[in-house]
């Protein structure tokens, strides 16, 4: 059945009602956006979502991906001490992309751990309330270059399209920290490009336009998702699908983006 659905989701805390609060009122284009997400994610009916991820045990040299049985949300770091959803593993794909990873000598650890990090959890949050059955590939991506880690996603397009069952693949990755004066770390005008540049590759399915990006841009944009973008470009590199900016706001001064992409 192979790739059915593709998208990149925001993954700020401040998107789960328990703890955006009043705060989530100021990114409801985002909420409105992810929520959009879900429907059409939901009409593609994918039996396996793959979510990659900057956070958790992003590893130096290594891209890694979670294989345990079962999956349970965390969000005790930010005060949420209630919400506890539960999904379960995909693990016959996780273990073709081993192998598959491991006759193209491409860098892949595999890990163990029953709780997911917020960048999987969050967009997991949003956009399975409708597929409780669905099994899901947690994903992380290193702190390897952009080359590499397009690498890695066109070689994941391979054993997606491989699969026997209807797979669906979302990048979790917020977007430049540093794209308004109340940005944490302060304005920087290659933030606002980097963000720009992503759009643009997005709008105009210029996948390879990631290459474009090098190690120095992304240091001073401070993006968190650069390298899962990568992987998703790699991914649709030659995959013919119709993409869609859902949202982009950046209240924070963080840039938050969602975006569609329906394949085929």
């Amino acid at each position: 059945m192979s790739l059915v659905f593709a998208g990149i989701a925001a993954h700020t805390p401040l998107l789960m009602p328990t703890i955006g609060k009043d705060g989530l009122a100021v990114i409801e284009k985002t909420k409105t956006a992810m929520e959009q997400l879900e429907r059409e994610l939901f009409a593609a009916q994918p039996e396996t979502i793959i979510v990659i991820t900057p956070h958790g045990d992003s590893l130096p040299d290594a891209i890694s991906i979670n294989l345990n049985t079962k999956f349970v949300t965390n969000f005790e770091e930010f005060g949420d001490l209630v919400t506890k959803l539960e999904w379960k593993s995909e693990i016959m794909l996780i273990d073709r992309i081993r192998e598959d990873f491991k006759k193209k000598h491409l860098p892949l650890v595999l890990g163990s751990a029953e709780y997911l990090d917020y960048g999987t959890a969050i967009p997991l949050y949003y956009l399975t309330q409708h597929l409780p059955e669905i099994r899901v590939v947690p994903l992380t991506a290193s702190q390897l270059d952009i080359k590499t880690h397009y690498a890695v996603g066109k070689a994941l397009k391979d054993e997606v399209m491989g699969s026997t069952k209807r797979v669906a693949v979302i990048a979790s990755a917020d977007l430049s920290h540093r794209v308004s004066e109340n940005s944490p770390e302060g304005l920087s005008p290659k933030g606002v490009a980097f963000d720009e540049k992503i759009i643009d590759i997005i709008s105009k399915h210029n996948a390879v336009g990631v290459m474009d990006i090098d190690e120095s841009w992304i240091a001073e944009s401070r993006v968190c998702g650069a390298k899962v973008l990568a992987t998703l470009c790699g991914l649709l590199d030659e995959v013919h699908h119709e993409a869609t900016v859902l949202s982009y706001e950046k209240p924070f001064g963080v840039g938050y983006l969602v975006a569609q992409m329906k394949i085929g």
